[in-house]
Protein backbone atom coordinates (compact mmCIF):
# COMPACT_ATOMS: atom_id res chain seq x y z
CA UNK A 1 0.00 0.00 0.00
CA UNK A 2 0.81 3.81 -0.46
CA UNK A 3 0.13 5.76 2.45
CA UNK A 4 -0.93 9.37 2.08
CA UNK A 5 -1.03 11.26 5.38
CA UNK A 6 -3.74 14.00 5.24
CA UNK A 7 -5.30 15.34 8.31
CA UNK A 8 -8.77 16.28 6.68
CA UNK A 9 -9.34 12.14 6.51
CA UNK A 10 -9.50 9.61 9.10
CA UNK A 11 -9.10 6.60 6.97
CA UNK A 12 -9.73 5.81 3.46
CA UNK A 13 -8.44 2.71 2.02
CA UNK A 14 -8.72 2.62 -2.04
CA UNK A 15 -6.98 1.36 -4.70
CA UNK A 16 -3.76 0.20 -2.79
CA UNK A 17 -3.73 3.90 -1.08
CA UNK A 18 -4.73 4.93 2.42
CA UNK A 19 -5.22 8.21 2.64
CA UNK A 20 -5.21 8.25 6.39
CA UNK A 21 -4.89 11.38 9.46
CA UNK A 22 -2.09 10.61 11.29
CA UNK A 23 0.56 7.38 11.99
CA UNK A 24 -1.79 6.92 15.43
CA UNK A 25 -4.75 6.58 13.11
CA UNK A 26 -3.51 4.24 11.09
CA UNK A 27 -1.56 1.83 13.34
CA UNK A 28 -5.13 1.43 15.10
CA UNK A 29 -6.53 0.69 11.71
CA UNK A 30 -3.78 -1.59 11.21
CA UNK A 31 -4.04 -3.79 14.80
CA UNK A 32 -8.01 -3.95 13.89
CA UNK A 33 -7.18 -5.39 10.55
CA UNK A 34 -5.23 -8.03 11.99
CA UNK A 35 -7.93 -9.38 14.79
CA UNK A 36 -10.27 -9.35 12.28
CA UNK A 37 -7.93 -11.52 9.69
CA UNK A 38 -6.80 -13.35 12.45
CA UNK A 39 -10.08 -14.24 14.17
CA UNK A 40 -11.63 -15.08 10.94
CA UNK A 41 -8.98 -18.09 10.11
CA UNK A 42 -9.20 -18.96 13.42
CA UNK A 43 -13.09 -19.26 13.71
CA UNK A 44 -12.77 -21.11 10.51
CA UNK A 45 -9.97 -23.95 11.59
CA UNK A 46 -12.07 -23.78 14.96
CA UNK A 47 -15.50 -25.07 13.27
CA UNK A 48 -13.30 -27.90 11.33
CA UNK A 49 -12.29 -29.61 13.96
CA UNK A 50 -13.71 -32.77 14.69
CA UNK A 51 -12.20 -32.86 18.01
CA UNK A 52 -13.72 -31.48 21.45
CA UNK A 53 -11.92 -28.44 21.78
CA UNK A 54 -12.15 -24.93 23.74
CA UNK A 55 -13.19 -21.87 21.76
CA UNK A 56 -9.91 -19.82 22.46
CA UNK A 57 -9.38 -16.52 23.38
CA UNK A 58 -7.44 -14.66 20.85
CA UNK A 59 -4.73 -12.83 21.69
CA UNK A 60 -2.14 -11.50 19.17
CA UNK A 61 1.25 -9.46 20.26
CA UNK A 62 4.80 -9.39 18.34
CA UNK A 63 7.02 -12.24 19.93
CA UNK A 64 10.69 -12.69 18.52
CA UNK A 65 10.89 -16.11 18.94
CA UNK A 66 7.45 -17.60 18.48
CA UNK A 67 5.05 -18.21 15.49
CA UNK A 68 2.40 -18.72 18.24
CA UNK A 69 1.34 -20.00 21.57
CA UNK A 70 -1.44 -22.31 23.23
CA UNK A 71 -2.34 -21.67 27.07
CA UNK A 72 -4.81 -24.82 28.36
CA UNK A 73 -4.93 -22.71 31.38
CA UNK A 74 -6.67 -19.84 30.12
CA UNK A 75 -7.97 -21.52 26.90
CA UNK A 76 -6.31 -18.97 24.89
CA UNK A 77 -3.99 -18.83 21.87
CA UNK A 78 -1.52 -16.12 21.03
CA UNK A 79 -0.85 -15.39 17.32
CA UNK A 80 2.99 -13.23 16.67
CA UNK A 81 1.48 -10.42 14.87
CA UNK A 82 4.21 -10.33 12.10
CA UNK A 83 1.98 -13.71 10.74
CA UNK A 84 0.44 -10.88 8.50
CA UNK A 85 3.43 -10.35 6.64
CA UNK A 86 3.07 -13.87 5.55
CA UNK A 87 0.90 -15.78 3.40
CA UNK A 88 -2.40 -16.62 4.49
CA UNK A 89 -1.31 -20.36 4.20
CA UNK A 90 1.31 -19.80 6.94
CA UNK A 91 -1.34 -17.96 9.53
CA UNK A 92 -3.35 -21.12 8.79
CA UNK A 93 -0.71 -23.61 9.92
CA UNK A 94 0.12 -21.76 13.10
CA UNK A 95 -3.45 -21.82 14.18
CA UNK A 96 -3.99 -25.10 13.38
CA UNK A 97 -0.40 -26.05 15.10
CA UNK A 98 -1.87 -23.67 18.33
CA UNK A 99 -5.64 -25.48 18.17
CA UNK A 100 -3.64 -29.33 18.28
CA UNK A 101 -2.25 -28.65 21.04
CA UNK A 102 -5.55 -28.53 22.84
CA UNK A 103 -5.90 -32.09 21.96
CA UNK A 104 -2.08 -33.45 22.34
CA UNK A 105 -0.04 -30.29 24.41
CA UNK A 106 3.26 -31.21 22.95
CA UNK A 107 4.81 -32.55 19.86
CA UNK A 108 4.65 -36.55 19.64
CA UNK A 109 3.97 -37.89 16.39
CA UNK A 110 0.07 -37.75 17.51
CA UNK A 111 0.00 -34.62 17.96
CA UNK A 112 2.19 -33.68 14.21
CA UNK A 113 -0.52 -36.27 12.66
CA UNK A 114 -3.52 -34.49 14.05
CA UNK A 115 -1.50 -31.07 12.24
CA UNK A 116 -1.43 -32.95 8.98
CA UNK A 117 -4.91 -34.26 9.40
CA UNK A 118 -6.19 -30.38 8.89
CA UNK A 119 -2.60 -29.11 7.16
CA UNK A 120 -1.53 -32.35 4.86
CA UNK A 121 1.09 -29.40 3.86
CA UNK A 122 2.38 -28.14 7.57
CA UNK A 123 5.98 -29.47 6.41
CA UNK A 124 7.08 -27.09 3.46
CA UNK A 125 4.65 -24.00 5.67
CA UNK A 126 7.07 -24.53 8.62
CA UNK A 127 10.20 -25.04 6.72
CA UNK A 128 9.26 -21.56 5.17
CA UNK A 129 8.38 -19.87 8.66
CA UNK A 130 11.87 -21.21 9.33
CA UNK A 131 13.84 -19.76 6.97
CA UNK A 132 11.98 -16.11 6.80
Amino acid sequence: YDIIFDESINIEVENNIIKVKNEKVLNKWYSNKIHEIFKERLDFYYNKFDENIPYPILKIRTMKTRWGVCNKRDNSVTLNSKLIEYNIEALDYVIIHELSHFVHFNHSKEFWMLVSKYNPNYKQIKKYLKEE
